[in-house]
């Protein structure tokens, strides 16, 4: 028998909390961003990576995700005091991170890394961005995510040993395709104003972002390390392309940066054998 996910919000609906945890077979904890949850809604509206994920036995997620959230906003106390605490409150079979996405496209929209070509090539996209405020950008996710990997290994935590699982998203295609809540636009497009305002052709757009994202998420892949129980799933090619010039949800994705739930299904299939070889199946 295949089980759903049965995601729980500790923060948004207390209400809604199950009364005894110890009658799921198997418990994750998770905390990251639009990729996991459309949480600052106060609940989720779209399908998520967590949703599409399915178990051969009863499963609760605790789920601190919102969407919008930077790895500075999860390392923060004023934003994670919920989730550090549980490391402490009680022992899960895994913890699931998804951060540094919206690191990058709040970075992108600001102008810190893109910029026209200029004296170099127009013809080559590693004209269009600047390798050494990609450099800081990265440093930047790694510290939070250092900060947050240490919440784990508190005197008091009850997951020292806990398994912890990374990803590294996939490449967006910039397209005027915000995305939706209720059918109406909530939010975005976050890649394409930000590549129209630097001049890059739109023949060298979705390489941009593919170089960008591969260089970015370069420190994400970088925390893999089995020996401290800290693995990264390389999610990147994942998922088919939208076309550029799609406005609204195309081939596995929804938006210019979130999938469609069959996009997300098919990175859930990506979890699955890891979260396996955790034991959680």
């Amino acid at each position: 028998m295949s089980h759903a996910n049965e995601i729980f919000w500790p923060e948004l609906h207390p209400d809604a909390m199950p009364a005894h945890f110890n009658d799921y077979a198997q418990r994750l904890l998770a905390e990251g961003d639009s990729w996991f949850a459309w949480a600052y809604l106060g609940f989720d509206v779209s399908p998520s990576l967590l949703t599409e994920l399915r178990f051969g036995r009863r499963t609760a997620t605790l789920c601190y995700a919102c969407s919008g959230d930077t790895s500075g906003d999860m390392a923060r106390m004023s934003m994670s005091a919920g989730f550090k605490q549980e490391f402490s409150a009680r022992r899960f079979d895994a913890v699931l991170l998804s951060g540094g996405g919206n690191d990058l496209f709040d970075a992108l929209a600001r102008g810190h890394i893109l910029r026209p070509a200029g004296g170099g090539d127009p013809a080559d996209p590693a004209s269009y961005f600047d390798t050494v405020a990609l450099d800081t950008l990265k440093a930047y996710v790694t510290s939070n995510y250092a900060q947050i990997l240490a919440w784990r290994r508190l005197p008091s935590s009850l997951n020292k040993s806990t398994p912890v699982l990374l990803h590294t998203y996939d490449y967006p295609m910039p397209r005027p395709s915000p995305a939706e809540a209720f059918g109406l636009p909530a939010a975005g497009p976050w890649l394409l104003p930000a590549l129209q305002a630097v001049g890059a052709p739109a023949a060298l757009r979705f390489e941009i972002i593919r170089r960008i994202a591969d260089d970015m998420l370069g420190c994400v892949r970088a925390l893999h390390d089995p020996a401290a129980g800290i693995y990264v799933v390389d999610t990147c090619g994942t998922l088919t392309p939208a076309s550029p010039a799609a406005t609204g949800g195309d081939a596995d994705w929804a938006n210019e940066i979130h999938p469609n739930a069959a996009g997300y299904a098919r990175l859930a299939a990506r979890f699955k054998p890891q979260l396996a070889a955790f034991g959680v199946f």
